[in-house]
């Protein structure tokens, strides 16, 4: 995690409702942190599909400039005082964003969802900015929002991006004044970590394996907390160890909640992969603000 306090709150916008959500979301999480929020939009002029062709004095930097000067108007209407900045860049989004986001202190993408057609670019960019950013990456998806419920959820498998996410979701619930709710998927047999559990539950499984599974899950999310339960005193947290698949539990389990806080890859990914299947999972299908980090950001 940038640790220095001018480090920003950056949020990508195109123009799009799906960014303007996430823009919302994003100076409201500068506003609780005392950052100021960077605004940045980013586009290669060979893929810029709303350029108009044939318009006799149309420039491309004139409407680039409308962009991001509309989102920050809305960004300092939605939190009066907040200090802002907003820049455009031409180059592929992926790249230009990744630089930006190793000078802030959190980058906040929107998402319309990986399935849909008409937003396979940013769901790529959303993708490729959670895997490799140098600090967390939050994923707002295109829904309308909830009011606020007091609850961040967090999950849970022993690997270091687990640690990293866990310290960032302490903080958030602290800075909050939020409930957190730590959980870990485990399966029908003791595996010793998490990425056993990505496969479904064994139906025959005999009680005495299955309970072996799940008073490991239970001790290991106990121990990954502990210290980070006396750091944080003031952060309610409950624990809970839950049979099923990793990303449909957490996805269960974080309706109506603030933001989900997951690290970016578990123990059962493939080493060098930098981001995990249950990761893209929930950024793909995941109905709230989803939080990557990684285990050098934090």
């Amino acid at each position: 995690m940038n640790e220095r306090p001018e480090a920003p709150v950056t949020a990508a916008v195109d123009g799009t409702e799906a960014s303007l959500r996430a823009l919302d979301w994003a100076a409201d999480e500068a506003r609780l942190r005392g950052r100021r929020l960077r605004i940045v939009y980013a586009f290669d002029w060979p893929l810029y599909h709303r350029v108009p062709a044939g318009i006799p004095n149309f420039s491309v930097d004139d409407l680039a400039r409308s962009i991001v000067e509309e989102a920050r108007v809305r960004a300092e209407e939605r939190v009066p005082g907040l200090r802002t900045e907003a820049d455009f860049k031409v180059g592929d989004a992926a790249p230009v964003l990744l630089t930006e986001a190793a000078r802030a202190e959190l980058a906040v993408i929107g998402s319309r969802g990986l399935s849909r057609l008409g937003s396979l670019m940013l769901g790529s960019t959303g993708v490729e900015l959670a895997a490799s950013a140098r600090c967390p990456v939050v994923v707002v998806p295109d829904r309308e929002p909830e009011p606020p419920t007091g609850r961040v959820v967090l999950g849970v498998d022993g690997s270091q991006a687990a640690a990293a996410a866990a310290e960032w979701a302490f903080a958030a619930g602290g800075a909050r004044g939020a409930a957190l709710r730590a959980l870990t998927a485990h399966g029908s047999f003791s595996h010793g970590r998490f990425g056993g559990s990505e496969t479904p539950l064994h139906r025959g499984s005999e009680a005495a394996e299955f309970e072996a599974a799940a008073a490991e899950a239970r001790r290991m999310l106990s121990e990954s907390l502990a210290g980070l339960r006396e750091r944080y005193p003031q952060v309610e947290v409950e624990e809970s160890a839950v049979p099923g698949h990793p990303a449909r539990v957490l996805i269960d389990a974080s309706e109506n909640a603030d933001v989900l806080v997951v690290g970016s890859r578990g123990l059962g990914g493939f080493k060098g992969m930098l981001l995990g299947s249950v990761s893209q999972s929930l950024l793909t299908h995941g109905t709230v603000p989803t939080a990557v980090v990684r285990a050098d950001t934090r």
